[in-house]
């Protein structure tokens, strides 16, 4: 771009930018001008599917992802001794049409998902390292199906009635007691990678919305869940850029936006990419990223989406690959607080251990009120396998091997009980189109097959609105 310098790492203007419109051709050069129908930003499982969708209609595009790959919180590590994949992001899919299909159209096999390989449950206190005698996790109980049937609106999206349960705004450890669902405590909040924070805090419609029925059926019973059949679930985005190289941008990120009220005036959008500046015109802009302010500050936030958007807030959740344990391949450790109410770990807290299909390799998940350093977090593992070992009288070796690190921060979002009964969902939906820009991301659906499930639905009045 003729019009940019990067002094220290900073973007600064030239003094002909300073001069003019920041989104003039003028300061560009021809090759650096991309006018397509839609922008879509963020190629996660959101983006991606938007993409495949869009040129698979014929449509043209152009997709901006800060990171190198496709894939978003799908993230898969390659041993380089074996070749075996691990996947230490997304595990599994839900087995319905649509998941099958968006596999079958990008070339990738699946198969049943089985979490593997098979270890032997250890439940222990991983403030001691002390196993917690005579645990049972339990599972969702016939108690919590019957209560998620009452909220059949939140089965991939917010579609709330004008009078909002009461009920829906309560705590979650309120709602265990009220409805007596203690059976299904553990379930809800700890089996898998459930809603982030603090888990009997979060409201109940948090948990019933990641809990739905897809979802609970995916925890009860073989064939409900899929994966890859290579074990490598980051093998569906390396086809589907394969295809849509040609209109994609990695390693990119949008520094201005002017998107126009009018449906005629479009977005223009200024990037960095990583062979220089470019100037992105578009009569539609997609956007596959959770839209909470950090993200959303380029684009220029009238005082409507200021006022919505900024009740959005993220907690973080973090994963990664763990080597060199001495820890045995054949147990999968979880982490069980002895002196809580229903054994629910406090936060920050490391949810389990599990061996992977790389010999002596482990994974693990990190939950956290506030953001955390990856050397902080690193350290708190090393620090709860020394006691895993001290507990069991087995030798650690001499310092454990980290494979890898994912930051899944803001893994959910959520508003405030008083947010919601002022109607946030309400004028959140009520974006959708507005200053010519949709969103598609998991603000609104859990999970890769119902953020795809959700994009499926909207893509159709999404490409209408670009004529």
């Amino acid at each position: 771009m003729k019009a940019f310098t990067a002094v220290g790492g900073c973007l600064c203007l030239a003094a002909s930018a300073l001069a003019t419109d920041l989104f003039s051709e003028a300061l560009f050069s021809s090759v650096d001008v991309i006018r397509r129908d839609f922008v879509v930003v963020g190629g996660g499982a959101s983006g991606t599917y938007a993409a495949v969708g869009l040129h698979d209609q014929g449509r043209s595009f152009v997709l901006i992802e800060r990171s190198g790959r496709l894939g978003g919180q799908t993230e898969t590590y390659t041993d380089p001794n074996t070749g075996t994949k691990v996947d230490y992001g997304v595990q599994a899919y839900n087995n319905i049409s649509l998941t099958r299909d968006f596999f079958a159209r990008l070339n990738v096999p699946v198969t049943e998902f089985t979490f593997p390989p098979p270890a032997e449950p250890v439940y222990a206190d991983f403030t001691t390292g002390a196993v917690v005698e005579g645990f049972e996790p339990g599972t969702l109980s016939p108690d919590y199906s019957a209560e998620l049937e009452k909220y059949p609106y939140l089965d991939g999206g917010f579609f709330l009635p004008d009078e909002i349960p009461e009920d829906l705004l309560l705590p979650w450890g309120e709602y265990i007691e009220k409805y007596s669902l203690q059976d299904s405590a553990w379930a809800t909040t700890v089996a898998r990678p459930a809603p982030p924070g603090n888990l009997l805090e979060i409201l109940a419609i948090y948990v019933f919305h990641a809990f739905n029925a897809l979802e609970v059926s995916l925890g009860q019973g073989r064939g409900n869940g899929l994966q890859t059949a290579s074990y490598d679930n980051s093998e569906l985005y390396e086809n589907a850029y394969a295809e849509l190289e040609a209109n994609v941008f990695l390693n990119s990120t949008v520094i201005a936006a002017r998107r126009s009220s009018s449906r005629n005036g479009g977005v223009q959008l200024v990037v960095k990419t990583a062979t220089g500046y470019k100037l992105v015109i578009a009569k539609q802009l997609v956007m596959g990223v959770q839209p909470v302010l950090d993200t959303m500050r380029p684009f220029g936030l009238d005082s409507r989406e200021q006022s919505i958007l900024s009740k959005l807030k993220g907690y973080p959740y973090y994963a990664g690959l763990v080597s060199n344990t001495g820890l045995s391949n054949s147990s999968w450790y979880t982490n069980v607080a002895a002196n809580n109410p229903y054994n629910i770990p406090s936060l920050p807290d490391i949810t389990f251990i599990k061996p992977t299909l790389v010999e002596g390799q482990f994974l693990y998940w990190y939950s956290a009120l506030q953001p955390t350093s990856r050397a902080q977090i690193e350290g708190e593992v090393t620090a709860t396998i020394s006691k895993l070992h001290a507990n069991a009288s087995t030798k650690a070796l001499a310092k454990p091997r980290f494979d890898a690190f994912a930051d899944h921060t803001p893994f959910h979002v959520y508003v405030s009980a008083e947010d919601i009964t002022n109607g946030f969902y309400r004028d959140l939906y009520s974006l959708q189109g507005y200053r010519n820009t949709w969103y598609i991301s998991a603000t609104f659906a859990r999970g890769s097959s119902q953020i795809w499930n959700n994009t499926a639905n909207m893509l159709p009045e999404i490409i209408a609105a670009a004529g």
